[in-house]
């Protein structure tokens, strides 16, 4: 390639040769494949496994096939735009300010930064608007409050998610200024919840809301709360001195997913006066309860008068096949593109904003590559944007889908997909037979399959249209477990199994997480371990999640029991493996996973009849907890056994703060006995 040479200012300066437009764009399209590549990995997994076993093991098709795939298409690449647009502006602006701020501005001020910042960044993570979309799922008189809160009330619920968020960087930052450890503030956080999430319990108008105000923790810890956070504390501790400090990072994706969840029960303790408690359907629509049932839709008259027919025609309020009570099932409850759009920029503009005035304001410093920052908001606002109409049309559906499909392991399954309707239909043509169990059914005569005479089907009024004397006969397949409801439910339960497990070994935050670890414990704890023991753990946890909808358990005792082990757990761990088992809860929560897993839970929840579905997410965090400290304290034990026996030091052993590291030796022995 020719150089060309010019004289500048008395010296020789060589120009680069100019580059072929097809060149630029085989280098640009060569970026982005890349970017969307890593996000089809992300998506792969539980897409494919919700789909292969929704259609090869349910045998019951994928409604709206071609709107499912343009929407999982559209939530990839908006994951990429977005994901892009963060590493080009946001990112960068929040390491800087974490880095600059401790050293520039006062404590004061720096508080003040840390609770703005924790709050707009929870406005800004992709699967917070999730939340807000679930409230067609939740019949208004099965959970009045639970129905609110997602409905017209939904601001109240991410305002209180993002002000624990926002009290959650607060506490991170002290902890790392003030050098507090973790265990200190997880004895009193950890019991001072489960005594509030008991006493929520015991109404019966704030007992829906549990499985969403622990599901809200999960929710938060996305790719824009936890790099933000993490960056403000790594700043902190530099300023502090404890820069090289181990696990310096650690213990604030932990805060911002468990004071969310106190700030929502405390919402709905505050509220729970003015709702009624949970009853029928004419009991929530009766004359006396008017008032309530008004403040229940927000005070909207049409929308009280939609929810009054649907219920008529539903019934007990279950859903039908094309849609939820409270919408209409046309896809006229989705938002439009415009909507779609001035939500992601009241999500990302405030986030930038903070992070240029600190910048400019309080750092004094000019905003590095203007024109980056400029370009990285516009691909955030547009990811964002693209991400949440595909949400809507494709993962949504999706899960919701599967979760109804589920049922048909266990029990009978119509397939409205097989529907005949039949013409010339008269009602009176219908015959009487009774049942065995001695309940009398009515069977209507038709024409056979050529050669095989007539046949008798099940006649339904409600599916008879008299005026144009049509009837619609759908088909009952029988169980895929043949009525063996044992095997039903075992299969249901290896789906959500098999379902954490794989969405947790895609998620890229984990493999970083298992590096820290290994570094942190000499190489005693290595990265694959961690890894699969998480991938086990979060598995377990959605068999927990979604046996908890089928069978009907309490979420309260599972809570208790499950967070009363990891607090015993605590007290025997070192610091670094608490701050990473606790840790881990968060970053196996993506934007991808937590959207699918609760709309499968709600899927199955409905079509189980249950009427709050929530908490899955919260199981599926619980249970890692418990298997990294288990594990860890295993590889410890293992550790000092072996030591022991070698007549060697221990390089790693329990309640050593940081990872204490003996002698050379003792280091080497770390690689043999590490899993």
């Amino acid at each position: 390639m020719p150089k060309v040479e010019e004289q500048m200012d008395g010296k020789a300066a060589v120009r680069p040769p100019a580059m072929s437009f097809r060149r630029k764009a085989e280098l640009v399209g060569g970026y982005a494949w890349d970017r969307i590549a890593a996000q089809v990995k992300a998506v792969a997994f539980i897409t494919v496994w919700l789909a292969l076993f929704q259609v090869a093991v349910l045998h019951v098709p994928i409604r709206d096939l071609p709107g499912v795939c343009g929407g999982i298409l559209a939530v990839v690449v908006g994951l990429a735009l977005f994901m892009e647009g963060l590493f080009l502006a946001i990112m960068p602006l929040g390491e800087r300010c974490g880095l600059r701020l401790p050293a520039r501005a006062g404590l004061l001020v720096l508080v003040a930064f840390a609770a703005v910042l924790g709050v707009t960044a929870t406005f800004a993570e992709p699967a917070i608007g999730f939340l807000k979309q679930q409230g067609s799922a939740v019949a208004p008189w099965d959970a009045p409050l639970l129905y609110y809160l997602l409905n017209e009330g939904s601001g109240w619920l991410v305002g209180a998610v993002a002000l624990g968020v926002g009290l959650a960087v607060v506490v991170g930052m002290f902890r790392f200024l003030r050098a507090w450890r973790l265990k200190p503030i997880l004895f009193p956080l950890i019991p001072a919840l489960l005594a509030v999430t008991v006493w929520a319990a015991l109404d019966p108008r704030t007992a829906p809301i549990l499985g969403l105000a622990w599901d809200s923790g999960g929710v938060t810890t996305g790719p824009v709360t936890v790099p933000l956070v993490i960056a403000l504390g790594l700043g902190v501790s530099r300023i502090a001195g404890r820069g090289e400090e181990a696990g310096g990072g650690l213990g604030v994706v932990t805060l911002a997913s468990a004071l969310p969840v106190l700030a929502v029960l405390v919402l709905g303790l505050s509220l729970a006066h003015g709702f009624p408690a949970p009853g029928s359907a004419e009991a929530f629509f009766a004359p006396e309860n008017r008032a309530a049932a008004l403040r229940t839709v927000g005070g909207d008259e049409a929308a009280l008068a939609r929810l009054a027919g649907e219920a008529g025609a539903v019934g007990t309020g279950t859903v039908g096949t094309e849609g939820t009570v409270g919408t209409d099932g046309d896809g006229d409850g989705e938002a439009s593109l415009g909507e779609n759009l001035a939500v992601a920029a009241k999500a990302i503009l405030p986030l930038v904003g903070v992070l240029l005035v600190a910048l400019v304001v309080f750092v004094r410093e000019k905003i590095p590559h203007p024109d980056e920052v400029v370009l990285g908001v516009v691909f955030s606002l547009a990811g964002l944007c693209v991400f949440n109409e595909g949400m809507e049309a494709g993962l949504s559906s999706l899960g919701n889908q599967t979760g109804r499909a589920l049922p048909h392991a266990w029990q009978a399954a119509e397939r409205p997909d097989k529907a005949v309707f039949y013409e010339g239909v008269l009602p009176e043509r219908a015959v009487d037979a009774v049942e065995p169990d001695g309940t009398v059914v009515r069977y209507l005569p038709v024409a056979g399959k050529a050669g095989e005479g007539a046949a008798w089907i099940r006649f339904d009024e409600a599916r008879y249209d008299a005026g144009k004397q049509r009837y619609e006969w759908v088909p009952t397949e029988p169980a895929i477990a043949g009525g063996r409801t044992f095997w039903g439910y075992a299969l249901v339960l290896f789906f959500a199994f098999a379902m954490g497990v794989g969405a947790t070994l895609a998620e890229p935050s984990l493999a970083a997480l298992g590096v820290t670890l290994e570094e942190l414990t000499t190489g005693t704890y290595k990265k694959s371990f961690l890894v699969t023991t998480v991938a086990v753990g979060v598995g377990v946890g959605m068999m927990a999640g979604f046996g908890r909808i089928l069978f009907g358990w309490p979420l309260t005792p599972m809570l208790c029991g499950g967070y009363a082990l990891a607090l015993v757990l605590t007290a025997f761990s070192p610091e670094d493996i608490t701050a990473i088992a606790w840790d881990s809860a968060g970053v196996t929560t993506g934007p991808i996973t937590v959207p699918l897993v609760i709309a499968a839970g709600l899927g199955i929840g409905k079509a189980a009849g249950a009427s709050e579905a929530f908490g899955v997410v919260t199981m599926a965090s619980l249970c890692p907890i418990v298997a990294v400290l288990l594990s860890g304290l295993w590889v410890a034990a293992r550790r000092q056994a072996l030591s022991a026996g070698e007549g060697g030091p221990v390089g790693y052993r329990p309640g050593a703060e940081g990872g204490e590291e003996g002698d050379d030796d003792g280091a080497a022995a770390a690689g043999e006995v590490a899993p």
